[in-house]
């Protein structure tokens, strides 16, 4: 009968995380590439003149909106090739927490960078001569709908790294696992509403060019407000990892 040893079940459980990492960021990522493909082509059918800047625009946004699959791939990677060997036992659960956190943060951050960069696009059809600004406030706002896929991709960075005891207990392997799913389920909320406010923000550029100031403090005071759950999602993450 075959029997596993601790390493193995080390190595299983970091395999399976870099599954999920990369396997769940993968989807936030293409839906907002996808949705920022689909503004632009909506764009060209009627302002084909405008082919250029409007691709442009697209694979910076797209670019943004693919930030999070790439940290999803980066902790796949360390999943994937760190040690198993010499580690104790719950170091598995903690390498479980690590993919669920990175890979379901990634999900919203993926589909919230790429809505304003649809947005763009959009708005750039509409008003050709505020390009410049359209494309500064969809780079704002697509940044800061990334940032709770930087907390996932702490957290996952804190519980692949953590010192962890020798002893296996019941609330221990919970509370890595559980402050995975705590950042990785609460990070998706925040990153697709703060998308959704940049969206909008960067389109109405486009409508009133001389409110953008206005748009811009409107846009990041929404983001801020949305932004509140990822971090109490942070706080209690940590708290999971730390708390003894």
């Amino acid at each position: 009968m075959m029997t596993w040893e601790q390493a193995d079940w080390i190595r299983a459980a970091a395999m399976l995380g870099a599954g999920f990492s990369v396997g769940f960021a993968a989807i936030g990522a293409a839906i907002g590439e996808g949705y920022a493909a689909g503004r632009a082509n909506e764009v060209l059918s009627y302002r084909p003149r405008l082919a250029g800047e409007i691709l442009k625009t697209m694979l910076v946004g797209q670019a943004v909106a693919e930030t999070a699959g790439i940290f999803g791939l980066v902790i796949a990677m360390l999943l994937l090739f760190g040690p198993s060997s010499g580690k104790p036992l719950l170091t598995a659960w903690a390498y479980l927490g690590a993919g669920l956190s990175m890979g379901l943060s990634a999900i919203g951050c993926g589909v919230g960078s790429g809505l304003p960069a649809g947005g763009a696009c959009m708005g750039i059809g509409r008003q050709p001569a505020v390009a410049g600004p359209i494309t500064t406030l969809m780079l704002i706002g697509a940044g800061v709908s990334q940032s709770t896929a930087i907390y996932g991709f702490l957290i996952a960075l804190l519980l692949l790294f953590k010192q962890l005891p020798e002893a296996m207990t019941f609330p221990g392997l919970c509370g890595l696992l559980g402050a995975g799913l705590a950042m990785g389920f609460g990070a998706i909320g925040p990153g697709i509403g703060e998308g959704i406010a940049a969206e909008n923000a960067v389109y109405q550029i486009a409508r009133n060019p001389e409110n953008t100031a206005l748009m811009t403090r409107t846009m990041l005071v929404g983001q801020a407000v949305a932004e509140s759950t990822g971090i109490y999602s942070l706080v209690v993450a940590l708290l999971l990892i730390f708390l003894k």
